[in-house]
């Protein structure tokens, strides 16, 4: 498993370790997505659950790990969750077993509670804190006054080579100065997010971010074939693009 080591955390495809508190930390999985997206006609194979528990799978093996957290939209669908929801949540909690599970709340977990419950795994709303760390979903604005790994925003950047092909990568967003500020790339395996580079201050999604902007955020490439890699700071390849 390729991983970057970035003060205190350990980033990998698509999460991140954090050995003090012998935690592995996820966002946004959304589960359920293909169920939604059949009802608007579009079918696709459901094959994102599987290849989520495997990711965690590896982590699992990788790493010393006490405590899971879920740092939002577990599920997919705002109303009540359908049948896949219900059957992909409570497989993902199975495969969680032996471990201390953590769920913060995330705009999209409506109704999750009733399935939480099914596995005895409490929900934690606006914000879950541990040691120096807050863990929060981030479409909530919350008080930074210790270390925060959020997600909500699904970061990614579009590549374009000499040749004009444009590729895009699933990426973290990380704030160096204390308080530190990592922003998790989406489990969401269709779809891989929103240009950073593209978006300005007030088109971004988490209303922290917006108040702390993401100027000096550094941009880490996650992926599972290229690797995690920093590519420096979001001002900088701005710069770059021109």
């Amino acid at each position: 498993m390729q991983e970057l080591e970035l003060d205190d955390f350990t980033l990998f495809p698509y999460g991140v370790y954090i050995g003090e508190l012998s935690s592995l930390v996820f966002a946004d999985f959304h589960l359920g997505l293909e169920r939604a997206m059949e009802e608007e006609g579009l079918y696709l194979p459901y094959r994102q659950f599987p290849e989520v528990a495997g990711i965690i799978r590896k982590a699992i093996d990788r790493y010393d790990v006490k405590n899971i957290i879920l740092l939002g939209d577990v599920k997919h669908e705002f109303g009540r969750a359908s049948d896949q929801e219900w059957g992909e949540v409570l497989s993902l909690l199975k495969e969680l077993r032996g471990h201390k599970v953590r769920v913060v709340r995330g705009n999209h977990d409506n109704y999750l509670i009733p399935i939480l419950k099914r596995e005895g795994v409490e929900l934690d709303d606006p914000y879950l804190d541990m040691g120096n760390y807050r863990f929060a979903h981030g479409h909530i604005d919350v008080p930074l006054d210790r270390n925060l790994v959020m997600g909500h925003e699904h970061p990614a950047i579009s590549i374009r080579d000499d040749f004009g092909t444009s590729v895009t990568y699933k990426c973290a967003l990380y704030r160096r100065k204390e308080p530190k500020i990592l922003v998790l790339p989406a489990m969401v395996r269709l779809g891989y997010g929103k240009d950073i580079l593209l978006s300005p201050r007030e088109e971004l999604i988490s209303p922290i971010l917006r108040r702390t902007g993401i100027d000096d955020m550094e941009v880490i490439v996650v992926d599972e074939e290229v690797g995690v890699s920093d590519l420096g700071s979001v001002n900088d390849l701005r710069r770059l693009m021109r």
